[in-house]
């Protein structure tokens, strides 16, 4: 399964007529935006407010035809959008513009339902608006990850194993034995075990490349990947 082509290299290539590089570009976006409403949410902004800054920002951001080139030397896409989810909330004048060009509502939606049930469950109280940007970055990351690795392996006719094996890939137990497991599944715990290895290092992976999507070619990627695991943490 070939991964989507969304690093800056591309992104920094776009023109307003290159498809590839736009959806590119919206995905990323798509993928990302819970982490500058969750950082709108832990800055104190309510959740209606929050739904349509976050909306504003990238509406505008995917409307740009200069975006490209302000991204380029910015090196980390991460980096980036949180400056970015930072100048727009501080220019009420920028977002009052965008709303009454009227293209947010077209060129991006979401809806923050999801999102608003997954804060009443994090500690905000212990984060500040920049830690909770950079721990749902993370966990954002994470779930891309998983999500493409589990699409391969429903390609490839593993998707009910790895379904049951998903949990050792979160941090989770797999509810039961390994000895259970394998008479489950038919094959023995030596080799269960094996597969989870497998599967381990095919998700770290997935994840090195997520990371690697959000970077300049000239970037590190292990830093990037060591930070945030450590948001994850704190």
């Amino acid at each position: 399964m070939a991964f989507h082509t969304t690093r800056w290299s591309l992104i920094a290539r776009a023109t307003s007529t290159d498809d590839s590089a736009t959806k590119a570009l919206n995905e990323l976006c798509q993928i990302y935006w819970p982490a500058v409403y969750a950082m709108y949410r832990a800055g104190g902004v309510d959740p209606e407010r929050a739904r349509d800054l976050t909306q504003g920002l990238f509406g505008d951001l995917l409307e740009r035809e200069d975006f490209t080139k302000a991204d380029r030397e910015r090196g980390r896409f991460r980096t980036f959008l949180r400056t970015c989810a930072r100048n727009w909330l501080n220019n009420q004048h920028a977002h009052e513009h965008a709303q009454k060009r009227g293209g947010t509502t077209q060129t991006f939606s979401l809806d923050a339902t999801a999102e608003e049930r997954r804060l009443q469950f994090e500690p905000t109280a212990e984060h500040d608006a920049t830690s909770m940007f950079e721990r749902r970055w993370a966990q954002a990351v994470i779930e891309e990850a998983l999500t493409r690795l589990a699409a391969e392996e429903h390609e490839n006719g593993r998707g009910e194993v790895f379904q049951i094996l998903r949990p050792a890939l979160e941090g989770d137990t797999l509810g039961k034995s390994w000895a259970d497991l394998a008479t489950d599944l038919g094959t023995t715990e030596g080799a269960l075990r094996v597969a989870v290895h497998r599967l381990r290092k095919r998700f770290r992976e997935r994840l090195e490349a997520e990371v690697r999507d959000t970077l300049t070619d000239h970037d590190m990627d292990g830093d990037e990947l060591t930070e945030l695991l450590a948001a994850l943490q704190s």
